[in-house]
C-alpha cells in the first residue's frame, strides 16, 4: 500500500534530525572563537653535542614478559615520573600501567609500581574496560593529569579515553572521568604525545582517531578537562599519532606516523598558523620513517630535538635528529641504537651474542635474564630481530633532554642527557 511507506520514510528522517541535532549540542560551546596565544618554548642556554655524556639505562624492572608506549612527566621537585603499559602480550587482560620514578640527584630510578589496572579504570568509568593502552600526563600546579586509552570492545579503533587524577605526584590515582569527544558513540580517540600549552592556561592536546580511518585531531582543554576546540589534521586512512611543536605565538607544526599504504616510508606533516584553529593538508616533512611513532622537545622557537626511527623500512634503529630552522631541514644528532645491519634477522644463538655485546647494565636483572626475556618477545620461528621504538621526550625544567622508548619489547630504555 502506498500509506505503507510514508511512516518508515518519516521516521528516518526524525531520526536523523535527532542525530544532527545531538551532534550540534555536542560541539564545544567554545568552537569558532579566536584561539588563546600558545606558550612559546624559551631559547636553550646550551647546545647540544653528540659526544656530551648521556646517561643511558632502563626504567623498568623487566620482571613483567611484555612492556610498551612509555611517557614522562616532571614532577615538581624535579623528578621525572614515567609511565608505561605491562603485561603478557598487548591487548591482554592483564595489563596495567606500571610508573617509576628517576632521581637526577642520584641518577637511579625507584622500583617500578603498577599504579593503574583496567578494573581500576572500569570503576572509575563506570562500565566494562576489555584493555588499556597508551598514556600522557601533564602537570597542572600540584595536580597530575593522566590520559589513558581504554577500550571497551573491538581493538584500539574502540577506544575512550579515561582521565585519571593524582595530587601526590603519582603515588595514588582517581580515575574522574572520560574525555567526551563524539556526541555519539564516544569511541576512537587514542593519545601518544604531550600536549602543548596555551597562555590562558588550557592546553592542546593532539590525539588520534584509528575508526573508519586513521587521522589527527587537536584538542583544546581547560583545567576541568573540558574540551574547548577541536581540530582535524588530516583526513582518512593516512597519519596518526601527531606530535606538535610550537613555533611562536600561533604557529605550530605537527610531525604525524604515516598509516597509508600509497605513500609510505615517510613522516607527514601539518602546521597551523591560527593557534590550532586549522590545520594544513598533510604533506612528506622529509624525514624517513617506517610507519613508527616519533617524539621530540623544542630547545627553542625554531631549535626542536627529534626521537625517531630515521630510515624507511624498519625499526632496529633509534637516533636522534634536530632542526634549527623550525623543520625545513634535520641534521642527525645522535644514533642511541644501530642493528639495522641485522635485518634480515638473526638465528637465536648469533642473536643472543649480539645482544650480550651490546646490552647496556641493568641494576636488577643479570644479563642471562635480559636475555631470556628478549628472547621470549623477539625470536619466532627460529628467526630473531631488533626492536627500538615508540620514544618519548621530556624536556626537563632545568633544560636536562630525558628519552624513554621500549627496548626490544622487553625493558623501558631510558637516555638522560
Amino acid at each position: 500500500m502506498p500509506g505503507s511507506r510514508t511512516v518508515p520514510r518519516y521516521g528516518a528522517i526524525l531520526v536523523a534530525g535527532l542525530l544532527i541535532a545531538a551532534y550540534f549540542a555536542g560541539l564545544p560551546r567554545h568552537a569558532g572563537q579566536s584561539k588563546p596565544p600558545f606558550v612559546v618554548p624559551d631559547q636553550a642556554q646550551f647546545h647540544p653535542d653528540p659526544d656530551d655524556r648521556w646517561y643511558r639505562g632502563f626504567a623498568s624492572d623487566g620482571r613483567t614478559r611484555l612492556v610498551h608506549a612509555p611517557s614522562l612527566v616532571e614532577l615538581g621537585d624535579g623528578r621525572i615520573r614515567a609511565f608505561w603499559f605491562a603485561g603478557s602480550r598487548e591487548g591482554a587482560s592483564d595489563v596495567a600501567i606500571h610508573s617509576a620514578v628517576f632521581d637526577p640527584e642520584t641518577g637511579q630510578w625507584s622500583k617500578e609500581k603498577r599504579v593503574l589496572t583496567r578494573m581500576r579504570v572500569a570503576r572509575g568509568l563506570n562500565r566494562h574496560i576489555r584493555k588499556l593502552g597508551n598514556m600522557v600526563a601533564v602537570r597542572r600546579g600540584q595536580r597530575i593529569d593522566l590520559y589513558v586509552v581504554a577500550v571497551s570492545f573491538g581493538g584500539w579503533s574502540g577506544s575512550r579515553l579515561a582521565v585519571a587524577e593524582s595530587h601526590d605526584q603519582g603515588r595514588s590515582w582517581q580515575v574522574r572521568k572520560g574525555l567526551v569527544t563524539s556526541p555519539f558513540l564516544n569511541v576512537s580517540p587514542l593519545v601518544k604525545n604531550p600536549p602543548v600549552r596555551y597562555q590562558d592556561g588550557t592546553i592542546g592536546l593532539p590525539v588520534y582517531h584509528e575508526l573508519a580511518g586513521k587521522f589527527g585531531e587537536f584538542l583544546r582543554l581547560n583545567k576541568k578537562n573540558r574540551i574547548m576546540d577541536e581540530a582535524h589534521m588530516g583526513y582518512g586512512r593516512q597519519a596518526l599519532q601527531p606530535m606538535v611543536f610550537v613555533r611562536d605565538r600561533y604557529r605550530a607544526r605537527a610531525l604525524l606516523r604515516n598509516g597509508s599504504a600509497d605513500r609510505p616510508g615517510v613522516l607527514f606533516s601539518s602546521r597551523t598558523d591560527d593557534g590550532g584553529e586549522s590545520w594544513t593538508p598533510l604533506s612528506d616533512s622529509g624525514l624517513p620513517n617506517p610507519g613508527s611513532a616519533v617524539s621530540g622537545a623544542a630547545l627553542g622557537p625554531e631549535h626542536w630535538l627529534l626521537a625517531a626511527n630515521n630510515n624507511p623500512r624498519e625499526r632496529d634503529e633509534l637516533s636522534l635528529l634536530q632542526t634549527r630552522d623550525a623543520g625545513k631541514s634535520w641534521k642527525p644528532l645522535k644514533v642511541l641504537h644501530d642493528q639495522s645491519r641485522f635485518r634480515d634477522g638473526l638465528k637465536p644463538a648469533a642473536f643472543r651474542e649480539q645482544l650480550r655485546t651490546s646490552l647496556l647494565p641493568h641494576p636488577g636483572l643479570s644479563t642471562e635474564e635480559i636475555l631470556a626475556g628478549v628472547r621470549a618477545t623477539k625470536c619466532r620461528r627460529g628467526t630473531c630481530s631488533f626492536q627500538f621504538d615508540y620514544p618519548y621526550m621530556l624536556r626537563a625544567d632545568n633544560g636536562d633532554i630525558h628519552v624513554v622508548y621500549t627496548w626490544n619489547k622487553t625493558l623501558i630504555g631510558h637516555a638522560w642527557w
